[in-house]
């Protein structure tokens, strides 16, 4: 199995990701800091690196640390996002989170479909935590009670035969909240996708179909992560910090290689 978290700040500097991918553990997590306060990359940082570095399998206890409590009661100006996911031992992956962003799982027929141009069937894990007005309700900052800290879990198995892939990706990207509904020539009624999804897509397909049979796979991961966040800037697809992360199991390159 392979994970990979990478993020790309190109305006406040505020987001931020990272993974842990060994034996005992597989996790990855990325930070939104919330743009009006001025101090959040302080809080995306701090909350990232506890997260990752104390091998925490809960937000719970993430919010629970004391580095985190001194940070939350010290800092009146920063906030952030969470989106935390875990691999656990039965192969199911335990998806936590506050805030918005998003999560789509990828599964299907892949590289076997003819009749697409890509070739995957996706559907979105969360549901972000927003208000009519578009407004956070769920959050980490100072101005965090009980009820703001509530987070929302979602649990998912990796056992399509064919292999499975999820993303996850800060607002910086798309939020499922920013879909819209379109209507065609015909009267047809459609949801419109982000163009930054379907370029993640496609050029998730074009690497997975070069690098299957790559030993340093996982180095390949990371480094198309990376990239992949660069190419949406420079086609001006991202208009504020972005992160994104990727979990592929050895299904899908057994897969590929078919």
């Amino acid at each position: 199995m392979y994970l990979s978290a990478r993020h790309l700040n190109i305006k406040l500097k505020q987001d931020s990701a990272n993974f842990i991918n060994d034996e005992d553990c597989k996790a990855l997590i990325l930070c939104d800091g919330i743009g009006e306060f001025s101090k959040s990359q302080v809080v995306s940082e701090k909350v990232t690196d506890v997260m990752i570095e104390k091998g925490y399998t809960d937000i719970n206890q993430l919010i629970q640390d004391s580095e985190i409590i001194a940070l939350k009661n010290k800092l009146e100006n920063g906030g952030t996002t969470i989106i935390f996911a875990i691999v656990e031992s039965n192969r199911k992956v335990k998806i936590q989170y506050l805030g918005n962003g998003g999560c789509i799982k990828l599964n299907g027929d892949f590289n076997q479909s003819t009749q697409d141009l890509l070739p995957y069937k996706f559907n979105h894990l969360i549901n972000p935590h927003i208000n009519d007005s578009g407004a956070l309700t769920r959050h980490l900052s100072k101005e965090s009670g009980k009820q703001e800290l509530i987070k929302s879990e979602i649990s998912t198995s990796l056992n399509n035969p064919n292999g499975d892939i999820i993303l996850f990706f800060t607002d910086g990207i798309t939020s499922l909240e920013e879909n819209v509904i379109i209507k065609d020539n015909e009267g047809r009624f459609w949801r419109h996708e982000s163009s930054s999804i379907q370029i993640i897509l496609e050029k998730l397909n074009i690497f997975l179909t070069n690098h299957k049979d790559n030993d340093d796979f996982q180095d390949k991961l990371i480094t198309f992560n990376e990239e992949v966040l660069n190419d949406l800037n420079n086609l001006n697809l991202l208009e504020d910090d972005a992160s994104l992360g990727i979990i592929i199991t050895d299904e899908v390159l057994n897969q590929y290689r078919k």
